[in-house]
């Protein structure tokens, strides 16, 4: 209904606005509808009306469809509602008019990202960084593109620059922590992750991604203090199941006997834990003189539900047919 209003009173407006200007060429006649519309989205965005926005953004393409700046309001607009894909089109539309507009191909390359199409996001992504190679932001959103598609070395130099374009800004040292972590940098991930942690309350992605770099390094304590932290933070079946193994490390065998039980109480099918609960219980049951059988018994069963969710398991297979027999 207010559309259809803002329609109507803006072809009335024009009756009276532009009735009787014959003097004037097409080509001004429709710059001047153009700005005439632009001027009415303006004033309906600082009303809130995005409905009448949108309106008066489409009226304006109607009359001048190479108006950057009205397929740019249109995708934001689109984007703030979260329609990523309405947005997209319109990002893309004001790219092609504008091929050096980076503020059309950065926010394009983040609807593709966000609606999962990471091939074209990093191709536009690469054009942003392109037009503009100290936009943080893009190097960033780039670099996590690129770790979506599991190409961290392709990721380093744009996760590195975000980094030093944005030394405050602990997402982009996490994800440069990531970068590291997926190439096997782990000592440079923990200084990464180290730098993140000093930016703001530590969130669950960081302390995995610190406590994993520890557990490459076979820093066993310090994993367990950062794991520690995180489950009486988020406890997830990642977080409990991932504590348990470094507890296990540390030969705390009932400590981690226990967070495998905590992993599993929230996801009764995670083969991680499954495959640790068997090994703790195992463990217990050889040290305990093979005089508890039902540790035995449990820890079979516990791989053998393993395996019989994910199949390709050769080592769990092993185990189960070394200690069925005892």
């Amino acid at each position: 209904m207010e559309v259809r209003s803002l329609a109507i009173i803006v072809t009335a407006a024009f009756s009276l606005v532009f009735f009787g200007s014959g003097c004037e060429s097409t080509g001004q006649r429709t710059q001047r509808e153009a700005g005439f519309h632009m001027g009415q989205a303006k004033v309906f965005a600082e009303q809130g009306l995005t409905d009448s926005t949108l309106a008066a953004f489409g009226l304006a393409i109607e009359s001048n469809p190479n108006l950057v700046e009205a397929h740019l309001g249109m995708a934001n607009i689109y984007k703030d509602r979260g329609d990523y894909a309405l947005a997209s089109r319109s990002y893309e539309q004001a790219a092609k008019i504008s091929p050096n507009n980076f503020d059309a191909h950065y926010n394009w390359g983040l609807m593709q990202q966000l609606l999962g199409k990471l091939d074209e996001a990093v191709r536009i992504y690469l054009r942003a960084v392109s037009i503009k190679p100290d936009s943080a932001e893009a190097n960033e959103h780039l670099a996590s593109a690129y770790l979506q598609l599991n190409r961290p070395a392709e990721a380093l130099p744009y996760a590195k620059r975000a980094a030093e374009l944005q030394d405050k800004s602990q997402s982009a040292w996490a994800n440069l922590g990531s970068t590291y972590n997926l190439l096997g940098r782990y000592n440079d991930a923990v200084e990464a992750y180290r730098r993140a942690s000093g930016l703001g309350p530590m969130e669950e992605p960081i302390l995995l991604g610190l406590a994993e770099a520890h557990l490459k390094l076979e820093n066993w304590d310090r994993a367990a203090v950062v794991l520690d932290q995180l489950v009486r933070l988020k406890p997830s079946p990642t977080a409990h199941e991932r504590l348990g193994f470094a507890q296990f490390k540390q030969r705390k065998f009932d400590a981690a006997l226990a967070n495998f039980r905590s992993a599993l109480a929230l996801d009764a099918d995670d083969t991680a834990s499954l495959n640790g609960l068997g090994v703790a219980l195992m463990t217990l049951y050889v040290q305990g003189n093979r005089v508890n059988a039902a540790q035995r018994d449990e820890a079979l069963a516990a791989w053998r539900r393993s395996v019989q969710l994910k199949a390709e398991q050769p080592r769990i297979v092993d185990l189960i047919a070394r200690y069925q027999r005892l």
